[in-house]
Formats: C-alpha cells, sequence, structure tokens
C-alpha cells in the first residue's frame, strides 16, 4: 500500500513538472528581417539587464494565477517526505543506467582553471555555449551568436537569483539520504541533511561557492540548466532537443544535487521563467534598435540646380 502511494505521488510530480515546462514555452516571434551586428547583439544584451531584474523581481506580483501556484508549491511542500523518498528509493538508482555511458573528462587541460572549467557536466555545457557563441562569430550566423551570448546571461542570472538570494533568504535545510522516519530520531551527526522538509529560514549569507547549510530551495542546478534549455529552445524553434539534453546531464550525477523534489520542481519553473525572460527582452530591444536604424537609413539625391545663384549639379543627403 506504501509503495502504490509513493508511486501515484511520483506520478503526479511527473505530471505537474510536464505541465509547468509545456506551459512556459510561450512563443514569441522576433523580427529577422534586417540582420543584428556582432555588437549590437552584445548592446543589446547588456541593455536589457534591468529589463530582466524587473520582470523576475514583478513576477510574483504579476503573475495571473499566483493563488493557483501558491496552492501547488504548498502541495509539493507538504508531501515532499512522500516524494523525496519515492525519487530517492526508485528514481536516483537509475543514474547507474546512465554513467556508464557518459563520461566528462577535461576537454582543456592546459591550465588548472581551463581544466576545472571544461570537464564535468557543468563544464561541457559552459564549454558548449561558448563555442557556439565563437562559431558564430567565424561564420557570421547571427542564431549562434545570440544563443552563445544570451545563454551566458541566463546562466548568470540563475546564479543570482537561484543561489546568491533565493537559497540565503529561504534557507532550507536539504534532505538526508536515505531519508529516516519522519518526526523520528534527528541524528544530529549528518546535520543540516535532514528529515523533516519543514526546515526553512536558516538564515545566511550565501556564497559564491557551494555549501551545505539552508542551501536546499531552489536547486541551482535546475534553474540553471533549464535556464539554458528556455533560451536556446527559443532561439532554434526546437523545445525537446534542449530540454531532452539538459534533463539527461542534470540525471547524470542525480544524487549529487540532493534536494527535495519541491525544490527542483521550483528551480525548473524558475529557469524556464529567466530563460523566456532573457530571449524576450533582448528581442524587444533589438527591435527598437531595428527600428532606430531604419529610420536613420541615408538617402540619396542627385538634381540639377543652383547653390548660391550659380547653375549646376547638386547632392542631397537625408538621414
Amino acid at each position: 500500500m506504501q509503495k502504490l502511494i509513493f508511486k501515484r505521488c511520483g506520478s503526479l510530480v511527473a505530471a505537474l513538472l510536464f505541465c509547468g515546462l509545456v506551459k512556459a514555452q510561450i512563443q514569441f516571434e522576433p523580427d529577422r528581417t534586417i540582420k543584428e551586428s556582432r555588437f549590437g547583439i552584445i548592446k543589446n544584451t547588456v541593455l536589457t539587464i534591468d529589463d530582466d531584474a524587473k520582470a523576475i523581481v514583478m513576477r510574483p506580483l504579476k503573475n495571473p494565477n499566483l493563488e493557483k501556484n501558491a496552492v501547488k508549491l504548498f502541495t509539493l511542500v507538504a508531501t515532499d517526505y512522500m516524494t523525496t523518498k519515492l525519487f530517492q528509493d526508485h528514481i536516483e538508482p537509475l543514474d547507474r543506467f546512465i554513467n556508464p555511458y557518459l563520461s566528462f573528462p577535461a576537454i582543456l587541460d592546459q591550465t588548472p582553471f581551463l581544466k576545472s572549467a571544461t570537464s564535468g557536466e557543468d563544464g561541457y555545457l559552459y564549454f558548449g555555449f561558448t563555442a557556439m557563441y565563437a562559431a558564430g562569430l567565424i561564420t557570421g550566423n547571427e542564431k549562434l551568436q545570440e544563443a552563445g551570448i544570451l545563454t551566458t546571461k541566463a546562466v548568470i542570472e540563475s546564479y543570482i537569483v537561484s543561489h546568491l538570494i533565493l537559497k540565503s533568504v529561504i534557507g532550507r535545510h536539504r534532505p538526508r539520504r536515505p531519508l529516516g522516519e519522519y518526526g523520528g530520531d534527528s541524528r544530529e551527526s549528518s546535520y543540516p541533511f535532514v528529515d523533516s522538509p519543514l526546515d526553512f529560514f536558516n538564515w545566511h549569507v550565501n556564497i559564491l561557492g557551494s555549501k551545505a547549510y539552508g542551501t536546499g530551495f531552489p536547486s541551482y542546478h535546475a534553474t540553471m540548466y533549464y535556464a539554458m534549455a528556455s533560451v536556446t529552445s527559443r532561439v532554434f524553434d526546437n523545445y525537446w532537443i534542449p530540454h531532452a539534453a539538459v534533463t539527461l546531464l542534470w540525471c547524470y550525477n542525480i544524487e549529487g544535487h540532493n534536494h527535495w523534489v519541491s525544490e527542483v520542481v521550483a528551480g525548473i519553473v524558475i529557469g524556464e521563467f529567466i530563460g523566456k525572460v532573457v530571449y524576450e527582452n533582448y528581442h524587444k530591444q533589438r527591435s527598437e534598435s531595428t527600428t532606430t536604424r531604419k529610420k536613420r537609413k541615408f538617402n540619396t539625391d542627385v538634381s540639377v540646380g543652383q547653390t548660391f545663384g550659380v547653375m549646376g549639379p547638386s547632392l542631397t543627403l537625408s538621414w
């Protein structure tokens, strides 16, 4: 009976994940009739930093489904013990089928920094969108440049929102592995990994690196991965390939993330929204700069007329 409840809860969480991801894919059609320059791509990305920040900060206030989403989040947190135990027992062990077929040796090992930055699943993602941008510069492909720059921006904003701000403010402790009896022996020796999903508000100032104390909610990796997928799926107009790729990479070291299920769901939702904001604000700015370039287009006119009383050819410039 207990296993049946766990399985039903797992199905519910999977359905919520699927619905949330599909709903987050809102179509936005940019005007690509006029190509953007290399410098223009960077300029438009930088000029929309404040727009991104405003949209992210105002999202809780302007969310049309705030009450419904609050109920969904409450339900996820309230059932976190059951769903996370199910996740630990039945989902996490599946990575043993993935790990033998995937490995992430260092792509570049000339220096310690390059070796650490281009190894592991994170390093491959970072190297991937850096290589996309470089390929775009070499070939003149605007979409590759756009994907590389906007993905970098989405990763930075995910880090600030998820890791530096939300983790510090919410201060939720991570689940113990394996979870013990809820409300039973606290087993202080493994603190701050806990059995209770209600251990919030362990306030602290977050650091640039990673630590265990109060850093559960939301999952930064889920935020970052799905922000990247959200951007690239919009740039290349392909939802499934980017999302399938980041899901596979996230599952590769699934035990290492060590989160309650609600934290993963929250990270995915936040990441999808950050990617959407980054992409749409960039293209709104791009559209405005394109309109400005159209208005400033030079026109020339050669005619015969008088200049200071002297008849002859004249050249007229207008912009």
